[in-house]
C-alpha cells in the first residue's frame, strides 16, 4: 500500500501523516543471473530476475487532482442531502448515489428526522474551501481524506408553523473532515464528521 499525505501546518490541529508531492512507483531490484560451475556436479543455479514493476498508472498524479475529485464528489453529496431537507423534498435523489456507510446512514438519519418533526431549510449549504489531508491507496480503489469548510449564511431552519429555529449568533462558518472513496466508476463520500481543530475556515 502506498500513502500520500499532505503535512497539516495548523499549529493547533493533530498531526498528520507526513506528506509526499508526488505518486512513486517502486523501483525493481536489479538481481545479475548468479552461476555456480560445480566442477563434475550438477548443473548451474540460476536466480530469477525481478518481476517489472506494474505498467499501471496511478488514479491520481498530484495532490491537486486528488483534492480536486473528492471536493466535487463532497460537493454533489452535500447538494444531494439539502435538496432532500428543502421543502419540497426531492423524491427523486438517492443518497446511496453519493455516500456510503457512515456518511449514509447519517445522512438518512437526517433526512427521516426532518421529515418526522416538520423541520426544512430554505437553501443549501455551501462549501467554500477545501484543504487535502491525505490520500491512500486501497485493496480496491483510492480513499482521499480532505478538510471542509462549509458555510450557512443565509440559510434558515424551519419548524411546521415556519418559525425560525437559528439562534442569534449562530456561527456561519464550520469545518469538516470528509473521506471520498474512488472504486472504478464508483464515487462515494464514506464519512463525514466535523473537525473540532482550527485552521480550516
Amino acid at each position: 500500500m502506498w500513502v500520500q499525505c499532505v503535512e497539516n501546518s495548523r499549529p493547533d490541529a493533530a498531526p498528520l501523516p507526513t506528506v509526499g508531492a508526488m505518486l512513486r512507483r517502486p523501483l525493481a531490484l536489479v538481481v545479475p543471473v548468479l552461476v555456480l560451475a560445480l566442477v563434475g556436479c550438477s548443473s548451474p543455479t540460476v536466480i530469477p530476475p525481478a518481476a517489472p514493476p506494474s505498467d499501471e498508472a496511478p488514479l491520481f498524479a498530484t495532490d491537486e487532482e486528488a483534492l480536486a475529485a473528492a471536493t466535487a464528489a463532497y460537493e454533489e453529496f452535500l447538494a444531494a442531502l439539502d435538496s432532500k431537507l428543502q421543502d419540497p423534498p426531492a423524491e427523486d435523489i438517492d443518497l446511496g448515489d453519493f455516500a456510503s456507510s457512515q456518511a449514509l446512514d447519517e445522512a438518512t438519519e437526517s433526512v427521516d428526522r426532518f421529515v418526522t418533526q416538520g423541520l426544512r431549510i430554505t437553501d443549501a449549504r455551501a462549501v467554500i474551501a477545501t484543504e487535502l489531508q491525505m490520500f491512500s491507496e486501497l485493496s480496491a480503489g483510492v480513499e482521499v481524506v480532505i478538510y471542509a469548510c462549509e458555510s450557512v449564511e443565509g440559510v434558515d431552519l424551519l419548524n411546521t408553523d415556519g418559525e425560525s429555529l437559528v439562534e442569534e449568533g449562530r456561527p456561519d462558518l464550520s469545518g469538516w473532515e470528509a473521506a471520498v472513496i474512488f472504486n472504478g466508476e464508483s464515487v462515494s463520500v464514506d464519512s463525514r464528521n466535523q473537525w473540532a481543530g482550527e485552521g480550516v475556515c
